[in-house]
Protein backbone atom coordinates (compact mmCIF):
# COMPACT_ATOMS: atom_id res chain seq x y z
CA UNK A 1 0.00 0.00 0.00
CA UNK A 2 2.87 2.34 0.92
CA UNK A 3 4.62 1.61 -2.39
CA UNK A 4 1.38 2.37 -4.32
CA UNK A 5 0.91 5.71 -2.50
CA UNK A 6 4.46 6.74 -3.35
CA UNK A 7 3.84 5.91 -6.98
CA UNK A 8 0.80 8.17 -7.03
CA UNK A 9 2.65 11.03 -5.37
CA UNK A 10 5.74 10.82 -7.60
CA UNK A 11 4.34 12.78 -10.57
CA UNK A 12 3.19 15.51 -8.22
CA UNK A 13 6.62 15.75 -6.58
CA UNK A 14 8.32 15.82 -9.96
CA UNK A 15 6.06 18.66 -11.09
CA UNK A 16 6.91 20.59 -7.95
CA UNK A 17 10.64 20.05 -8.39
CA UNK A 18 10.71 21.10 -12.01
CA UNK A 19 8.52 24.15 -11.47
CA UNK A 20 5.78 22.91 -13.78
CA UNK A 21 2.41 24.45 -12.86
CA UNK A 22 -0.98 22.91 -13.62
CA UNK A 23 -2.79 24.72 -16.43
CA UNK A 24 -5.19 27.48 -15.44
CA UNK A 25 -8.86 26.62 -15.68
CA UNK A 26 -10.73 28.47 -18.38
CA UNK A 27 -14.45 28.75 -17.72
CA UNK A 28 -15.18 30.92 -20.75
CA UNK A 29 -17.26 29.43 -23.52
CA UNK A 30 -18.57 31.35 -26.48
CA UNK A 31 -21.77 29.30 -26.67
CA UNK A 32 -22.53 29.09 -22.97
CA UNK A 33 -25.69 31.13 -23.55
CA UNK A 34 -26.43 30.49 -27.23
CA UNK A 35 -28.89 32.62 -29.11
CA UNK A 36 -32.28 31.17 -29.87
CA UNK A 37 -33.10 29.52 -33.16
CA UNK A 38 -33.51 31.73 -36.21
CA UNK A 39 -37.26 31.97 -36.80
CA UNK A 40 -39.14 33.28 -39.83
CA UNK A 41 -40.95 36.60 -39.59
CA UNK A 42 -44.29 36.51 -37.80
CA UNK A 43 -46.11 37.20 -41.07
CA UNK A 44 -49.83 36.52 -40.69
CA UNK A 45 -49.40 35.29 -37.15
CA UNK A 46 -47.57 33.00 -34.75
CA UNK A 47 -49.37 30.35 -32.72
CA UNK A 48 -48.16 30.14 -29.12
CA UNK A 49 -48.90 27.26 -26.73
CA UNK A 50 -47.90 27.36 -23.05
CA UNK A 51 -46.55 24.01 -21.78
CA UNK A 52 -46.97 24.19 -18.02
CA UNK A 53 -45.09 21.05 -17.01
CA UNK A 54 -41.86 21.48 -18.97
CA UNK A 55 -41.49 25.29 -18.65
CA UNK A 56 -41.69 25.99 -22.37
CA UNK A 57 -43.82 27.61 -25.02
CA UNK A 58 -44.36 25.98 -28.40
CA UNK A 59 -44.15 28.29 -31.41
CA UNK A 60 -45.88 27.44 -34.71
CA UNK A 61 -46.30 29.39 -37.94
CA UNK A 62 -49.87 30.39 -38.77
CA UNK A 63 -49.28 31.03 -42.49
CA UNK A 64 -48.10 27.47 -43.20
CA UNK A 65 -50.67 25.80 -40.94
CA UNK A 66 -52.23 23.68 -43.70
CA UNK A 67 -48.99 22.69 -45.43
CA UNK A 68 -47.59 19.12 -45.32
CA UNK A 69 -45.17 18.49 -42.48
CA UNK A 70 -46.38 21.49 -40.48
CA UNK A 71 -45.26 21.46 -36.85
CA UNK A 72 -43.39 23.37 -34.18
CA UNK A 73 -40.95 26.06 -35.29
CA UNK A 74 -39.33 25.89 -31.87
CA UNK A 75 -39.98 25.06 -28.24
CA UNK A 76 -38.63 27.92 -26.14
CA UNK A 77 -37.76 27.72 -22.42
CA UNK A 78 -39.49 30.32 -20.26
CA UNK A 79 -39.13 31.21 -16.60
CA UNK A 80 -36.80 32.82 -14.10
CA UNK A 81 -35.03 29.74 -12.71
CA UNK A 82 -33.70 27.17 -15.19
CA UNK A 83 -33.49 24.36 -12.61
CA UNK A 84 -37.02 24.71 -11.19
CA UNK A 85 -40.37 23.82 -12.68
CA UNK A 86 -42.25 27.12 -12.53
CA UNK A 87 -45.45 26.23 -14.35
CA UNK A 88 -46.01 28.73 -17.19
CA UNK A 89 -49.78 29.08 -17.23
CA UNK A 90 -51.75 30.87 -19.95
CA UNK A 91 -50.60 33.72 -22.16
CA UNK A 92 -51.73 37.10 -23.49
CA UNK A 93 -50.67 38.81 -26.71
CA UNK A 94 -49.86 42.38 -27.66
CA UNK A 95 -52.07 43.77 -30.47
CA UNK A 96 -48.91 45.23 -32.02
CA UNK A 97 -47.36 41.78 -32.31
CA UNK A 98 -44.20 42.85 -30.47
CA UNK A 99 -44.61 41.17 -27.09
CA UNK A 100 -46.42 38.35 -25.37
CA UNK A 101 -47.01 37.70 -21.69
CA UNK A 102 -46.91 34.46 -19.71
CA UNK A 103 -47.89 33.77 -16.11
CA UNK A 104 -45.60 31.76 -13.83
CA UNK A 105 -48.00 29.87 -11.61
CA UNK A 106 -45.61 27.91 -9.36
CA UNK A 107 -48.13 25.13 -9.14
CA UNK A 108 -46.91 22.06 -10.97
CA UNK A 109 -48.76 18.72 -10.71
CA UNK A 110 -46.47 16.01 -9.44
CA UNK A 111 -43.57 18.38 -8.81
CA UNK A 112 -43.31 17.28 -5.18
CA UNK A 113 -42.26 19.44 -2.26
CA UNK A 114 -40.98 22.98 -2.21
CA UNK A 115 -42.89 25.95 -3.62
CA UNK A 116 -44.65 23.78 -6.19
CA UNK A 117 -47.62 21.49 -5.86
CA UNK A 118 -50.99 20.66 -7.31
CA UNK A 119 -53.11 23.19 -9.18
CA UNK A 120 -53.75 26.16 -6.88
CA UNK A 121 -51.53 24.98 -4.02
CA UNK A 122 -48.21 26.68 -4.75
CA UNK A 123 -46.63 28.47 -1.80
CA UNK A 124 -44.38 30.91 -3.70
CA UNK A 125 -45.42 34.23 -5.19
CA UNK A 126 -46.07 34.09 -8.92
CA UNK A 127 -45.01 36.35 -11.78
CA UNK A 128 -46.18 37.84 -15.02
CA UNK A 129 -43.45 37.68 -17.65
CA UNK A 130 -43.04 39.90 -20.71
CA UNK A 131 -41.25 38.34 -23.68
CA UNK A 132 -40.04 39.91 -26.90
CA UNK A 133 -41.76 38.30 -29.89
CA UNK A 134 -38.69 38.75 -32.13
CA UNK A 135 -36.30 36.59 -30.12
CA UNK A 136 -38.48 35.27 -27.25
CA UNK A 137 -36.18 36.84 -24.66
CA UNK A 138 -37.43 37.96 -21.27
CA UNK A 139 -37.65 41.75 -21.17
CA UNK A 140 -39.59 42.34 -17.96
CA UNK A 141 -41.52 40.75 -15.11
CA UNK A 142 -43.92 41.67 -12.32
CA UNK A 143 -44.18 39.80 -9.05
CA UNK A 144 -47.76 39.02 -8.08
CA UNK A 145 -49.56 36.84 -5.52
CA UNK A 146 -49.44 33.07 -5.15
CA UNK A 147 -50.96 30.77 -7.75
CA UNK A 148 -51.55 33.04 -10.76
CA UNK A 149 -54.42 31.76 -12.88
CA UNK A 150 -55.56 33.37 -16.10
CA UNK A 151 -54.37 36.62 -17.68
CA UNK A 152 -55.67 38.93 -20.38
CA UNK A 153 -54.44 42.09 -22.07
CA UNK A 154 -56.43 45.21 -22.88
CA UNK A 155 -57.15 45.97 -26.55
CA UNK A 156 -54.55 48.75 -26.62
CA UNK A 157 -51.93 46.41 -25.15
CA UNK A 158 -51.15 48.65 -22.20
CA UNK A 159 -52.84 46.93 -19.23
CA UNK A 160 -52.51 43.31 -18.13
CA UNK A 161 -55.02 41.64 -15.79
CA UNK A 162 -54.05 38.48 -13.86
CA UNK A 163 -56.10 36.38 -11.44
CA UNK A 164 -54.87 34.09 -8.65
CA UNK A 165 -56.35 30.61 -8.32
CA UNK A 166 -55.26 30.32 -4.69
CA UNK A 167 -56.86 27.14 -3.38
CA UNK A 168 -54.17 26.98 -0.69
CA UNK A 169 -55.45 30.21 0.85
CA UNK A 170 -58.86 28.62 1.39
CA UNK A 171 -57.29 25.50 2.90
CA UNK A 172 -55.04 27.49 5.25
CA UNK A 173 -57.89 29.70 6.44
CA UNK A 174 -60.14 26.70 7.04
CA UNK A 175 -57.45 24.85 8.99
CA UNK A 176 -56.89 27.86 11.22
CA UNK A 177 -60.61 28.29 11.97
CA UNK A 178 -61.22 31.49 9.97
CA UNK A 179 -64.96 32.09 9.51
CA UNK A 180 -64.84 35.45 7.73
CA UNK A 181 -65.24 34.54 4.05
CA UNK A 182 -63.62 37.80 2.95
CA UNK A 183 -60.35 36.44 4.34
CA UNK A 184 -60.49 33.72 1.67
CA UNK A 185 -60.45 36.18 -1.22
CA UNK A 186 -57.62 36.30 -3.73
CA UNK A 187 -56.76 39.44 -5.70
CA UNK A 188 -56.79 40.62 -9.29
CA UNK A 189 -53.45 42.10 -10.36
CA UNK A 190 -53.68 45.14 -12.65
CA UNK A 191 -50.29 45.60 -14.32
CA UNK A 192 -48.85 48.32 -16.54
CA UNK A 193 -47.76 46.21 -19.52
CA UNK A 194 -45.21 48.79 -20.71
CA UNK A 195 -43.25 49.03 -17.47
CA UNK A 196 -44.39 45.73 -15.87
CA UNK A 197 -45.27 47.49 -12.63
CA UNK A 198 -48.38 46.77 -10.60
CA UNK A 199 -50.98 49.52 -10.78
CA UNK A 200 -53.52 47.93 -8.42
CA UNK A 201 -54.34 44.73 -6.55
CA UNK A 202 -58.12 44.33 -6.35
CA UNK A 203 -59.67 42.19 -3.61
CA UNK A 204 -61.82 39.80 -5.62
CA UNK A 205 -63.21 36.43 -4.47
CA UNK A 206 -62.06 32.96 -3.42
CA UNK A 207 -59.84 31.25 -6.02
CA UNK A 208 -60.68 33.23 -9.16
CA UNK A 209 -59.41 31.65 -12.35
CA UNK A 210 -60.65 32.80 -15.77
CA UNK A 211 -60.69 36.55 -16.45
CA UNK A 212 -62.35 38.26 -19.42
CA UNK A 213 -62.96 41.90 -20.36
CA UNK A 214 -66.28 43.28 -21.59
CA UNK A 215 -66.24 44.50 -25.23
CA UNK A 216 -66.01 48.14 -24.04
CA UNK A 217 -63.41 47.13 -21.39
CA UNK A 218 -65.30 48.92 -18.65
CA UNK A 219 -65.61 45.64 -16.77
CA UNK A 220 -63.52 42.62 -15.95
CA UNK A 221 -65.22 39.33 -15.12
CA UNK A 222 -63.60 36.55 -13.08
CA UNK A 223 -64.87 33.00 -12.49
CA UNK A 224 -64.70 32.16 -8.77
CA UNK A 225 -64.68 28.67 -7.27
CA UNK A 226 -67.21 29.94 -4.70
CA UNK A 227 -70.11 29.55 -7.20
CA UNK A 228 -70.02 33.17 -8.31
CA UNK A 229 -68.64 35.56 -10.89
CA UNK A 230 -66.83 38.67 -9.68
CA UNK A 231 -67.59 41.76 -11.78
CA UNK A 232 -64.95 44.49 -11.53
CA UNK A 233 -65.99 47.98 -12.61
CA UNK A 234 -62.86 49.42 -14.17
CA UNK A 235 -64.08 52.86 -15.28
CA UNK A 236 -64.22 54.27 -11.76
CA UNK A 237 -61.51 56.03 -9.77
CA UNK A 238 -61.16 52.92 -7.63
CA UNK A 239 -62.27 49.57 -9.08
CA UNK A 240 -65.41 48.25 -7.43
CA UNK A 241 -66.44 44.59 -7.24
CA UNK A 242 -69.93 43.08 -7.51
CA UNK A 243 -70.51 39.34 -7.12
CA UNK A 244 -73.10 37.42 -9.11
CA UNK A 245 -74.14 34.07 -7.64
CA UNK A 246 -74.87 31.02 -9.74
CA UNK A 247 -78.34 29.45 -9.30
CA UNK A 248 -78.58 27.03 -6.38
CA UNK A 249 -75.13 28.13 -5.27
CA UNK A 250 -73.17 26.31 -2.61
CA UNK A 251 -70.55 27.74 -0.28
CA UNK A 252 -66.85 28.41 -0.59
CA UNK A 253 -66.05 25.14 1.15
CA UNK A 254 -68.81 23.16 -0.57
CA UNK A 255 -69.50 24.66 -4.00
CA UNK A 256 -72.09 23.03 -6.22
CA UNK A 257 -70.77 24.37 -9.52
CA UNK A 258 -67.10 25.48 -9.29
CA UNK A 259 -66.93 28.13 -12.05
CA UNK A 260 -63.55 27.87 -13.76
CA UNK A 261 -63.60 29.12 -17.35
CA UNK A 262 -65.31 32.04 -19.09
CA UNK A 263 -66.23 32.74 -22.71
CA UNK A 264 -67.50 36.16 -23.76
CA UNK A 265 -69.42 37.27 -26.84
CA UNK A 266 -67.62 40.03 -28.76
CA UNK A 267 -70.93 41.52 -29.93
CA UNK A 268 -73.19 41.90 -26.89
CA UNK A 269 -70.87 40.94 -24.01
CA UNK A 270 -72.88 37.87 -23.01
CA UNK A 271 -70.83 35.75 -20.63
CA UNK A 272 -70.82 31.95 -20.67
CA UNK A 273 -69.64 30.50 -17.34
CA UNK A 274 -68.14 26.99 -17.47
CA UNK A 275 -68.32 25.04 -14.19
CA UNK A 276 -66.19 21.99 -13.45
CA UNK A 277 -68.37 20.27 -10.88
CA UNK A 278 -71.91 20.71 -12.20
CA UNK A 279 -70.82 20.66 -15.87
CA UNK A 280 -73.36 23.40 -16.55
CA UNK A 281 -72.52 26.42 -18.71
CA UNK A 282 -74.49 29.34 -17.29
CA UNK A 283 -75.58 32.41 -19.24
CA UNK A 284 -74.82 35.73 -17.52
CA UNK A 285 -76.70 38.73 -18.92
CA UNK A 286 -74.38 41.76 -18.94
CA UNK A 287 -77.21 44.28 -18.82
CA UNK A 288 -78.93 43.03 -15.67
CA UNK A 289 -75.89 41.19 -14.24
CA UNK A 290 -78.11 38.20 -13.57
CA UNK A 291 -77.83 34.55 -14.52
CA UNK A 292 -80.60 33.28 -16.81
CA UNK A 293 -81.16 29.58 -16.03
CA UNK A 294 -83.36 29.16 -19.10
CA UNK A 295 -80.39 30.09 -21.30
CA UNK A 296 -77.92 27.67 -19.68
CA UNK A 297 -76.30 24.83 -21.62
CA UNK A 298 -76.99 21.43 -20.07
CA UNK A 299 -76.17 17.88 -21.03
CA UNK A 300 -72.41 18.09 -21.59
CA UNK A 301 -70.78 14.75 -20.78
CA UNK A 302 -67.65 16.27 -19.27
CA UNK A 303 -66.27 19.43 -17.70
CA UNK A 304 -66.65 22.48 -20.00
CA UNK A 305 -63.54 24.58 -20.51
CA UNK A 306 -62.42 27.72 -22.41
CA UNK A 307 -64.46 28.34 -25.55
CA UNK A 308 -64.76 31.07 -28.15
CA UNK A 309 -67.65 32.93 -29.79
CA UNK A 310 -67.53 33.82 -33.48
CA UNK A 311 -67.17 37.52 -34.40
CA UNK A 312 -70.85 37.71 -35.40
CA UNK A 313 -71.86 36.40 -31.98
CA UNK A 314 -73.96 33.57 -33.39
CA UNK A 315 -71.92 30.46 -32.61
CA UNK A 316 -70.12 29.28 -29.49
CA UNK A 317 -67.40 26.65 -29.84
CA UNK A 318 -67.11 25.07 -26.41
CA UNK A 319 -64.59 22.31 -25.59
CA UNK A 320 -65.36 19.83 -22.85
CA UNK A 321 -63.37 17.02 -21.29
CA UNK A 322 -64.01 13.30 -20.65
CA UNK A 323 -65.44 12.88 -24.15
CA UNK A 324 -62.92 15.45 -25.46
CA UNK A 325 -65.08 17.17 -28.01
CA UNK A 326 -66.00 20.69 -29.09
CA UNK A 327 -69.70 21.44 -28.82
CA UNK A 328 -71.02 23.74 -31.55
CA UNK A 329 -73.73 25.87 -29.93
CA UNK A 330 -76.33 28.30 -31.27
CA UNK A 331 -75.98 31.25 -28.89
CA UNK A 332 -79.51 32.54 -29.57
CA UNK A 333 -81.15 29.34 -28.34
CA UNK A 334 -78.36 27.69 -26.26
CA UNK A 335 -78.83 24.50 -28.29
CA UNK A 336 -76.03 22.16 -29.31
CA UNK A 337 -76.01 21.87 -33.12
CA UNK A 338 -73.31 19.22 -33.23
CA UNK A 339 -69.89 18.18 -31.97
CA UNK A 340 -66.36 18.00 -33.33
CA UNK A 341 -64.76 14.92 -31.80
CA UNK A 342 -61.09 15.30 -30.89
CA UNK A 343 -60.30 12.05 -29.09
CA UNK A 344 -60.03 10.10 -32.35
CA UNK A 345 -57.25 12.53 -33.36
CA UNK A 346 -55.29 11.86 -30.16
CA UNK A 347 -56.69 14.57 -27.88
CA UNK A 348 -56.84 13.90 -24.15
CA UNK A 349 -58.18 16.55 -21.76
CA UNK A 350 -59.02 19.40 -24.11
CA UNK A 351 -58.41 22.75 -22.42
CA UNK A 352 -59.09 25.61 -24.84
CA UNK A 353 -60.34 26.45 -28.31
CA UNK A 354 -59.32 29.62 -30.19
CA UNK A 355 -60.30 30.87 -33.64
CA UNK A 356 -57.76 31.71 -36.31
CA UNK A 357 -57.94 35.32 -37.57
CA UNK A 358 -59.87 34.36 -40.72
CA UNK A 359 -62.49 32.50 -38.68
CA UNK A 360 -62.36 29.45 -40.96
CA UNK A 361 -60.33 27.32 -38.57
CA UNK A 362 -60.02 26.78 -34.85
CA UNK A 363 -57.10 25.67 -32.69
CA UNK A 364 -57.78 23.19 -29.88
CA UNK A 365 -55.11 22.49 -27.26
CA UNK A 366 -55.23 19.27 -25.22
CA UNK A 367 -53.37 18.69 -21.96
CA UNK A 368 -52.56 15.02 -22.55
CA UNK A 369 -51.91 12.74 -19.57
CA UNK A 370 -49.65 15.32 -17.84
CA UNK A 371 -46.65 13.00 -18.23
CA UNK A 372 -46.06 12.89 -21.98
CA UNK A 373 -46.63 15.42 -24.76
CA UNK A 374 -49.94 17.17 -25.20
CA UNK A 375 -51.42 17.98 -28.59
CA UNK A 376 -52.57 20.88 -30.73
CA UNK A 377 -55.33 20.29 -33.27
CA UNK A 378 -56.41 22.38 -36.24
CA UNK A 379 -60.15 22.24 -36.93
CA UNK A 380 -61.66 23.07 -40.31
CA UNK A 381 -64.96 24.68 -39.31
CA UNK A 382 -66.36 24.54 -42.84
CA UNK A 383 -65.80 20.81 -43.39
CA UNK A 384 -68.64 18.38 -42.80
CA UNK A 385 -71.75 19.41 -40.92
CA UNK A 386 -70.03 21.33 -38.11
CA UNK A 387 -66.29 20.91 -38.69
CA UNK A 388 -63.55 18.32 -38.43
CA UNK A 389 -59.92 17.87 -37.34
CA UNK A 390 -57.45 18.35 -40.20
CA UNK A 391 -54.09 18.64 -38.39
CA UNK A 392 -52.57 17.26 -35.19
CA UNK A 393 -49.20 18.28 -33.71
CA UNK A 394 -47.46 17.15 -30.52
CA UNK A 395 -46.35 19.99 -28.25
CA UNK A 396 -44.89 20.10 -24.72
CA UNK A 397 -46.01 18.50 -21.48
CA UNK A 398 -49.36 19.67 -20.04
CA UNK A 399 -50.18 22.47 -22.51
CA UNK A 400 -52.92 24.68 -21.07
CA UNK A 401 -53.48 27.56 -23.51
CA UNK A 402 -53.25 28.48 -27.17
CA UNK A 403 -53.36 31.88 -28.85
CA UNK A 404 -52.27 33.75 -31.94
CA UNK A 405 -49.74 36.58 -31.83
CA UNK A 406 -50.30 38.92 -34.77
CA UNK A 407 -50.18 42.56 -35.71
CA UNK A 408 -53.33 44.56 -36.26
CA UNK A 409 -54.21 44.80 -39.97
Amino acid sequence: MKRRLLALLAPLALGACTGTQPPELDFAHDTAWPTGPELPAIGGGRIIVTNSLDDTVSLLDLDSMLSPGWGELARIPVGLNPVELEGPHHAAFSPRGDYYYVGLSYFVPGAGSGPHGNHGSGTADGYALKLDAKDNRLVGSARVDRNPGDLILSADGRTLYQTHFDILKIQEATNSGVTDESKLNARLAVIDADTMTRKAMVNLCPAPHAVRLSPDEKRAYAACISDEVAVVQLDTATPTVTKVKMPNAGTVLAPRHEPYALTISPTDGTLWVSSLKSRIVHYLDPESLTVKPERAIYGLRGAPMFGVVTPDGKTLYLPYQAVDAVAVIDTATSTIKGEIHLSDAGCLNVHQVELTPDGRHALAVCEGDHRGPGTLHVLDLQAGEVGTVVKTVQVGIYPDSVGVLRRKP
